[in-house]
């Protein structure tokens, strides 16, 4: 038999139990459980605009099934908005930057801006071609994941804005240079790295002009990379370099250096008032090995570049031996590789060598 005294407490501690069931229940359905938080989507993933308005960003918003997914697409977006060949900027850059860095001339060398973007293009794994972009991903309870892509507008473009002025005082002093020295190889090549400035230079005012719309009436002072490229070519056209060539019966030899100067845009003639003069003398020699039953013949060509003051500015020498079972098969072995190493071989390798090191 149960007491009313013992019915009253069961009453009590079953009320008491009921209240804090109750008062679980109710901190269940009120307060969020822990990580909660990061289950609510970003503002950037519903309204885009609203996290990052189109007035002071230039954002991009893609979902993927994982998180490098997503971001590659956000990263891919955001350069299609530029509408340019990012691999183009990034192709011409490090041509620029390669120049640059090896250079001895103060206004090449003192780049200070270009030095900081190319320490900073490091970093950004997917476009090198733009700086200062900022990314977020969120991944949703379901898996997916949501990455953006952003960047400052008046950050960047006072950023890209600073280069471009940097580079128009480059073009400038490269091309003062030039007027300087007309009809030298030196103008040519100041006027041909100018090209690679000013192709870069076009890229940074292409990518400012869709972060900041009113720099399309701000365009660079030296037009652009084609105005720069007529004046490379017009500087190499000025340049006439003479070619002759002892002991070169057939003209062979000399028909490949002419080629090859041609090429490169300069102009050639035989003889007459000239910026430069190539002199070269070729010569086929029968070599006779002992217990041989091929034949062997040697070239050899040694070849100077003088201006038209008398100072040598380049020279070279190169030699090699050829056989067949006929001395006239093996001499003619012997002046097709003669004929190739003016036109790609160790020529024109050194002689194009012997350029770039006029900027250094």
């Amino acid at each position: 038999m149960i007491s009313y005294g013992s019915m009253g407490s069961m009453k009590k501690v079953l009320a008491v139990t009921v209240l804090i069931m109750l008062c679980v229940i109710a901190s269940c359905a009120t307060a969020p459980s822990a990580g909660t938080a990061s289950l609510s989507a970003p503002l950037w993933v519903s309204d885009r605009n609203a996290a990052f308005p189109d007035s002071q960003w230039l954002c991009v918003v893609e979902s993927a099934k994982d998180k490098d997914t997503a971001q590659g697409a956000a990263m891919n977006a955001l350069a299609r908005v530029f509408r340019t060949d990012i691999q183009g900027i990034t192709n011409a850059y490090q041509e620029f930057a390669a120049v640059a860095a090896s250079s001895g001339k103060k206004k090449i060398a003192a780049f200070t801006e270009n030095r900081e973007f190319a320490q900073e293009v490091t970093t950004i794994s997917n476009i090198t071609g733009l700086i200062g972009v900022q990314s977020d991903v969120w991944t949703a309870p379901d898996g997916t994941a949501y990455a953006n892509a952003r960047m400052n507008r008046r950050e960047c473009a006072a950023r890209y804005s600073a280069m471009i002025r940097e580079n128009e005082g480059v073009i400038g002093l490269l091309k003062e240079d030039a007027v300087n020295a007309p009809g030298t190889f030196d103008a040519y090549e100041d006027l041909k790295f100018a090209v690679t400035v000013a192709t870069v230079t076009d890229y940074f005012q292409s990518l400012l002009e869709v972060l900041d719309s009113g720099a399309i009436s701000r365009r660079p002072n030296y037009g652009n990379a084609d105005t720069v490229r007529l004046l490379a070519q017009n500087a190499a056209r000025s340049i006439v370099i003479t070619v002759q060539v002892k002991g070169d019966a057939g003209g062979r030899i000399t028909t490949a250096f002419t080629s090859f100067l041609e090429n490169k845009g300069f102009r050639t003639s035989a003889a007459g008032v000239n910026s430069y003069l190539l002199s070269a003398v070729f010569q086929l020699e029968d070599v006779v090995l002992n217990n041989q039953t091929n034949k062997f013949v040697r070239y050899v060509l040694n070849t100077s570049i003088t201006y038209s003051d008398g100072k040598e500015v380049f020279s070279w020498s190169g030699n090699g031996r050829e056989g067949h079972v006929t001395e006239s098969e093996a001499r003619q072995r012997a002046l097709r590789t003669a004929e190739a190493a003016v036109g790609t071989g160790a020529f024109a390798k050194e002689f194009n060598e012997y350029l770039d090191s006029l900027l250094k």
